[in-house]
């Protein structure tokens, strides 16, 4: 079973590294570059920490397989080199032009529209990697019904160790953390769309994926390998 304190894996849609999605991601997460956001937001700086607190932990990202314990059968390498073949297998996908969202009670870029192409990626990942994860604990499993799943979301934790996979898959990048007050809700939405504006209503294109390493469950997720889809030449 996965321990709660142990080192856990994913892997992740990163933005491209220069990319307009890539530096507003590390503008808004950056305590030291996020002055603007706060000022159009009339935020405290402070007060934008806490709103992003866990989602500046977990990174800039879009999930494809989540945050999982490794298997102790296996090894970092074993695991990376089973990234690297499953990318060789894999092209491009286009994500549809991003929107800003509100999903329960967080804020989050999604596509404006459905994408077969990418439900299809994210069910592969999730396949690909299941012979990584160990099991979840009693806790972790209990945990995660807090959040009162659907029989269907049950079924999905029971058996790929998340509730929000396969046809419950909803692609997003993170970033705020719940968000209970309306108002401010609003304040930090209006925000994003004035910084977001290069970025919303365009397409972006997944070109690789990336495999990140978490040391213990209140440390931050950091990317190990960027893995390119296909074979290279």
């Amino acid at each position: 079973m996965a321990t709660e304190s142990g080192p856990r894996y994913a892997i992740y849609y990163a933005p491209e590294p220069g990319s307009p999605l890539d530096v507003f991601g590390r503008t808004w997460f950056d305590d030291k570059t996020n002055g603007n956001a706060t000022a159009i937001a009339k935020l405290n700086p402070k007060r934008l920490a806490e709103l992003s607190a866990s989602s500046r932990r977990y990174g800039f990202h879009g999930t494809l397989k989540p945050p999982f314990g490794l298997n102790p059968s296996a090894s970092l390498e074993s695991l990376l080199n089973a990234a690297r073949v499953f990318a060789r297998t894999l092209a491009p996908v286009e994500i549809p032009p991003l929107e800003l969202a509100i999903i329960g009670k967080f804020i989050a870029f999604t596509p404006t529209a459905q994408s077969a192409a990418l439900e299809k990626l994210s069910a592969a990942c999730v396949r690909a990697f299941e012979a990584y994860r160990v099991p979840l604990s009693d806790e972790q499993l209990a945990r995660h019904k807090l959040n009162k799943l659907t029989v269907h979301q049950e079924q999905m934790l029971a058996h790929w160790g998340y509730p929000y996979v396969m046809e419950e898959f909803r692609f997003h990048i993170s970033v705020t953390d719940r968000i209970d007050d309306p108002h401010e809700r609003e304040e930090i939405v209006n925000a994003l769309e004035k910084l977001a504006k290069p970025i919303l209503g365009k397409p972006i294109v997944v070109r690789d994926l990336t495999v990140f390493h978490q040391a213990g469950i209140d440390q931050p997720m950091a990317p190990i390998e960027r893995i390119p889809f296909g074979r290279s030449k």
